[in-house]
Formats: structure tokens, sequence, C-alpha cells
């Protein structure tokens, strides 16, 4: 396949966009002084938990689809607990991290930005699991792929815990810059839509 069309086929994904679009309008709306950047840490964060439950349920309809294999349900439940149990810790240390950023706490934005990553990840949702049903995937083929995009998180709370305001507001700006790194790269490579489109949800959307 020649590098334009893998270009297009990346370019051709409308939750590619809707990534650039939420790492843009985070990125944007802090440096107007719109978003401070404790709401911007505990947006990325939402994210996650999102994304966790988005996995989840593709497991979990893997596992309905496969009814004779046994202890199906085990993956989807192991990761459940594994993946909510990093983000209940992780959840105690953001916060602390967020408190000590400058700024104040914008629940009218956060719950906005909420809205507008639940309908993306539902849309993606049925995109996802018809490329999973596709492709006969398994399990176990979806269960550490969530976790790249947190690898910014945990670096975040590495860098950022237990150190002065110039020091976590440091971790802040680079957490900024490789989480919308680590959601763009990831979605292609996961995806693979420099190989080939994604199926369609509904009629042509995402």
């Amino acid at each position: 396949m020649s590098g334009n069309r893998s270009i297009k086929n990346i370019f051709r994904d409308p939750e590619f966009w809707a990534i650039v679009v939420f790492n843009l309008f985070l990125l944007v709306t802090y440096y107007a002084d719109e978003a401070s950047a404790r709401t911007v840490v505990i947006a990325y964060y939402l994210q996650s938990v999102l994304i966790g439950f988005q996995y989840f349920i593709r497991m979990v309809v893997i596992a309905f689809r496969n009814p004779g294999v046994k202890g199906r349900f085990g993956m989807p439940i192991f990761f459940a607990i594994h993946y909510g149990g990093f983000h209940l810790v992780y959840f105690i240390f953001i916060f602390v991290i967020a408190a000590d950023l400058p700024g104040e706490w914008d629940f009218k934005l956060i719950g906005g930005l909420l809205l507008f990553m639940a309908v993306n990840m539902l849309m993606s949702l049925f995109s996802d699991v018809k490329k999973d049903i596709a492709e006969k995937k398994a399990p176990g083929s979806l269960m550490f792929q969530p976790y790249i995009r947190i690898v910014p998180m945990h670096l975040l709370i590495m860098m950022g815990f237990n150190t002065d305001t110039t020091g976590i507001l440091n971790a802040f700006l680079i957490f900024v810059a490789l989480k919308t790194v680590a959601d763009l790269g990831t979605h292609v490579l996961v995806n693979r839509t420099y190989i080939k489109r994604r199926p369609t949800a509904v009629e042509g959307w995402i």
C-alpha cells in the first residue's frame, strides 16, 4: 500500500479527528485561561476510565459470541478488576496532583467534556465490535492495548507527586504532550488504519 493511501485511511477515520479535537480543545482552552491545569488532568483521567469501559464491553461481547470456550468471561473480569484497581489508586494520586496545580475546578466544563467523550466512545464501540467480530478476535488480544494510553498518566504521577508547584506544572506540560502522542499513535496502530479503513458504525459515522 502506498504512503498516500495509508495517510488517507488514517485521515478518513472520524475518531482520529475526534481525538485531535479533544486534545486541541484542552490545549487551547488551557493556554487561553479558559480551562485550568487541574481541569485538564481530570478530563484525561475520565477519558482513561471510559477507555476501560469500552474495552471491557468489547471483551464481554467477544465472550458471548464464543459460548463453547470454557472460562470465556475470565479475561473480561480480570481486566475489570486489574484496570479498575489501577484507576482507583490513580484517582488518589491524580487528585492530589491536580489539587496542587493552579486554577479552579470547572465542573461544568468537565461535564461537557465527559459527555463528548461518552458519545464518541459509544460510536467508536459500534465500529470496534464490528471489527472484533469480523476478525474473530479473542479477549486476550485486547487485554493490554488500553494500558499503553495510560503510560503518560503514570509518568505524571511519578514526576509530579510530592514535588513543588513548578515541578508539578512542568510534569503537567510534559504529560499533555505525551498523552496527545500516545492517544493518536495508539489509535492508529491498534486499529491499523494505516492499512485499511475501519468499519463504519452507523451509515458512515465513525
